[in-house]
């Protein structure tokens, strides 16, 4: 088989040439047979009289050798190329709608498939990265669970000193912005945070210098820097000496040890690595830790993953697990370990993508088998000329596959224009870090896309055509070599499937839009308008002390609030909509206290903090200038603190431990929305909030809480956002000219970036649903209207009995809203399974959300409804009798 294919190939690559060849070799051997018997003394004449007796027909012996070298295939292939080409340009709408069709359907799954690609199939760009592995937590709570990722001290301790199978490292799954001084010019740099081994582990050493060592990554250790090449280049273009020498970031003078290649990143952006310095207390008591490592030379992964679980299982039985949870540690591989938030919601779009693609399909083959009917003299003669009924299959499946090439080059042309689209749409906190590009892989995929849909649409059609009678096809007109209205059934299944299958889409993208709609109307508790925010990191050794921070602090907004427009400043650590400090707190009185801690949001501010935002003070007091350093310790609670834990006691002057030090309430704040990152609260919900004066805030939360939260300048201003932004940088740079802000945005922007990720899904999926709802309509459309072509006569017929004109309309029209009633019933069954693959996307609504079916049914059977009337209607100018005479 395999040799039969090389000889074809091998042909119909060298066709011209051996043409050439195999002519003259039969002319050769006819002339030497000549010449032998014009030498034996036979005139010239009769020696070619007779060659040409001896040899036979010519064209036999050509057809023979044809046959042998596989040219004779070539020759069918090309003559059925030819006339496939002949069909579509003679009928360019149809061909048109096809193409058109197959451009979308294969862009949307080339485009899909590219980001797949780039984060499941595409191999991490590191070394050997068959061999790396990320330590994750198994957590298995019933029928539900799933993977942790993130790891404390005692977990990342137990792995690097117990784990002999892997060479373990740590790093912080995130970056945190770094101020960097050049010059005289302050810069925002992103930067992460690493252990000693992390470049070892991925196998990619630094270009120049070094990486950390040992005694490099420990609390007290010297300052450090390994550099990006991009900084590297821009900043010191490339000079080598750097390393070795020192730059100021965070405040303080830091040593490069070391610069990384070109191209190098991690899961963060980063422009430089500090060291980590992980322990176990602090930010290691909670899950702050990404753990990776690389298995040893000849060890195995079950090898590895058995002992990762024996020599994590006391650290795991520390770990805050759900009641009735069970956990163990386990190994993973690293590519599944960094896109296990994204790899859920990823395969569902791919197999919407999927989905539209097998509707493409069907609303193709249903199209062809509408023409075909139209084509049964010709299929009849051709079997009947002896072309046989696999003649007919081939002719046929080329046909298709000259579509589908052409719906392959259009679908790569959609393809990047989806991609584009995807990158532009996907949001920065997506989890897809490798590029996602139309590269070889690709497009290779797209290819055999291409080839796999030309067969998946045209074979059904095919076997269809070659199946008539082809007496009653040589003797009958248009489609009633088909059987009559047998033949439609085919087809009418085909469209129910569509159907169904759209409306599972439908109803799918639904519930993520409804998902998306109850967070956008979550009430933002306070007055978004005229608000513009600006970030600055306080990860500073300047800044380390409580007294340089509030000085900050209060001399920068006197001088923000003597500008132009500027009605309230303030500042605080977390912003509405953004995910705030976790922290744990305890009760000191109440009928009900128990002395556990429990957990809440925790945010320090100004004095105007809930003035500049807007956010009622709905019982006690606000913050004021005499809350000091010197003064009793207070706190403002919200609403939803209230309603969580002091239910049984009055709110006002209760008494919580945080952060090591007593404080009494004082005031009760409206709740606003954050992204909570405890508890089972929603993406975007009100969870518990603590309040804490700028002024009574330690030095240590502040060094803990500027590790990863950059805290938020907030003015409100009657002038425009971009007229405030150079004077609120030039107030602070007149008190610190080293201190850059990192970014400037309105409210309303802090808002639309919280909800990226669900708006991102939605609108994937409701692009998914909005093609496949339109090639059912097309369907539909297509269906009913060969079939008023077809029904002609009857419809004539009817009329002249006496049948109205809008009973016969309601006739031709009523079978596609059969068939889409029979749809979606099926649909409906399909989709309760599907959505509940969504369960993990929702909130706000259920997988099974009545008013997202009906929806979804209703709007569904109307657009069936149109799709069956808009071609009926053309009976309107119907003549029953010229219809009679004509037939």
């Amino acid at each position: 088989m395999l040799s039969r294919l090389q000889s074809f190939l091998s042909a119909l690559i060298s066709r011209s040439r051996l043409e050439s060849e195999m002519r003259h070799e039969i002319r050769d051997h006819m002339e030497r047979y000549a010449r032998d018997l014009v030498s034996s003394g036979v005139s010239i004449e009769e020696a070619e009289r007779r060659a040409r007796i001896e040899f036979g027909s010519v064209p036999t012996i050509e057809d023979e050798c044809r046959e042998a070298l596989g040219l004779r295939l070539v020759d069918q292939l090309r003559r059925n190329v030819r006339y496939a080409f002949r069909m579509w340009t003679r009928n360019p709408l149809s061909t048109a709608a096809i193409v058109l069709t197959l451009a979308l359907c294969i862009g949307a799954n080339t485009a899909l498939f590219s980001v797949v690609d780039a984060v499941v199939l595409r191999p991490l760009p590191y070394p050997e990265p068959d061999r790396l592995a990320q330590i994750v937590i198994d957590i298995k709570n019933g029928s539900s669970g799933g993977l942790l990722v993130s790891q404390t001290g005692e977990i990342w301790e137990a792995v690097r000193d117990h784990a002999s199978n892997l060479d373990a490292a740590v790093f912080y799954n995130g970056s945190s912005g770094v101020n960097f001084v050049s010059g005289d010019q302050a810069e925002f740099l992103e930067g992460q945070r690493i252990s000693a081994g992390f470049f070892r582990v991925l196998g990619v050493p630094p270009v120049l210098g070094r990486g950390f060592t040992e005694t490099e990554d420990v609390v007290g250790g010297p300052r450090v820097v390994v550099l990006s090449y991009s900084l590297w280049n821009r900043v010191f273009n490339r000079d080598a000496a750097i390393v070795g020498g020192r730059i100021t970031l965070r405040g303080e003078p830091y040593t490069v040890v070391g610069v990384m290649p070109e191209g190098f990143r991690t899961t963060a952006e980063a422009d430089v690595w500090t060291p980590l310095r992980p322990s176990t207390s602090g930010e290691g008591q909670g899950s702050n830790y990404a753990v990776i490592g690389r298995l040893r030379d000849d060890v195995t992964w079950s090898q590895a993953d058995a002992q990762i679980g024996i020599v994590g299982g006391p650290a795991v039985d520390n770990y805050r697990m759900p009641e009735g949870a069970e956990a163990e540690l386990r190994l993973v591989p690293l590519q599944r370990g960094l896109t296990e938030f994204v790899r859920e919601p990823l395969f569902i779009l791919w197999g919407a993508a999927g989905v539209v693609l097998l509707m493409g399909c069907v609303n193709i083959a249903s199209l062809l088998l509408a023409r075909e009917r139209g084509r049964v003299q010709e299929v009849a003669t051709r079997i009947a000329l002896g072309s046989g009924r696999s003649g007919v299959i081939g002719q046929m499946l080329t046909e298709s596959a000259v579509l589908g090439a052409a719906g392959g080059l259009a679908g790569i042309g959609s393809g990047y224009l989806g991609i584009d689209l995807f990158n532009r749409l996907a949001p920065g906190n997506i989890g897809i870090w490798q590029t996602v590009q139309l590269d070889m892989r690709v497009l290779a995929a797209t290819l055999f896309l291409s080839l796999l849909t030309s067969v998946l649409f045209g074979l059904f059609p095919a076997v269809q055509a070659s199946r008539i009678d082809v007496n009653t096809g040589l003797t009958s007109a248009g489609g009633r070599g088909f059987a009559g209205s047998r033949s439609r059934w085919p087809q009418r299944l085909l469209v129910v499937g569509q159907i169904a299958m759209s409306f599972v889409l439908l109803v799918g993208a639904g519930l993520l839009i409804r998902t998306f709609d109850q967070l956008s109307r979550i009430e933002p508790g306070f007055e978004a308008s005229n608000l513009v925010t600006a970030k600055i990191s306080l990860q500073d050794a300047r800044y380390e002390d409580s007294t340089a921070v509030a000085r900050l602090f209060d001399e920068g907004l006197r001088r923000i609030r003597l500008l132009s427009g500027i009605e309230a400043a303030a500042v605080g650590l977390c912003l509405p909509y953004e995910r705030p400090l976790n922290a744990g707190f305890v009760r000191l009185d109440g009928p009900d206290v128990d002395g556990e801690p429990k957990f809440s949001n925790v945010c320090y501010a100004t004095p105007g903090y809930f003035r500049a935002l807007g956010v009622p003070v709905e019982q006690g007091r606000n913050f004021d200038e005499a809350d000091s350093a010197g003064s009793a310790p207070v706190a403002l609670v919200n609403r939803s603190f209230v309603r969580e834990y002091l239910t049984t006691q009055e709110p006002l002057e209760s008494h919580i431990a945080v952060f090591g030090a007593e404080r009494t309430i004082v005031g009760i704040v409206g709740d606003v929305p954050y992204t909570a990152g405890f508890g089972n609260y929603g993406p975007i919900d009100s969870p518990p909030a603590i309040y804490i004066p700028v002024a009574q805030t330690s030095a240590g939360t502040f060094i803990t809480a500027h590790t990863w939260f950059a805290p938020s300048w907030i003015v409100r201003t009657s002038r425009s956002p971009e007229a405030v932004v150079a004077g609120m940088q030039e107030a602070v740079r007149s008190i610190d000219p080293l201190l850059p802000f990192s970014s400037f945005r309105t409210m309303d922007d802090v808002r639309h970036s919280s909800l990226a990720n669900q708006r991102f899904r939605a609108t994937l999926l409701a692009i998914m649903a909005a093609i496949a709802l339109t090639l059912a309509a097309i369907g539909v459309y297509g269906l009913i209207a060969n079939s008023i072509v077809e029904r002609t006569r009857e419809f004539g017929i009817r009329m002249a009995l006496g049948a109205t004109l809008g009973q016969v309309i309601r006739a031709a029209a009523l079978p596609g809203f059969i068939m889409a009633a029979v749809g979606v019933a099926i649909g409906f069954a399909l989709a309760q399974p599907a959505t509940s693959l969504l369960q993990g996307l929702l909130w706000g609504v259920t997988p099974a959300d009545p008013l997202t079916f009906g929806a979804g049914a209703g709007g569904l059977l109307l657009v069936a409804l149109a799709a069956s009337l808009i071609p009926a209607m053309r009976i309107i100018g119907l003549e029953p009798s010229s219809t009679l005479r004509h037939d």
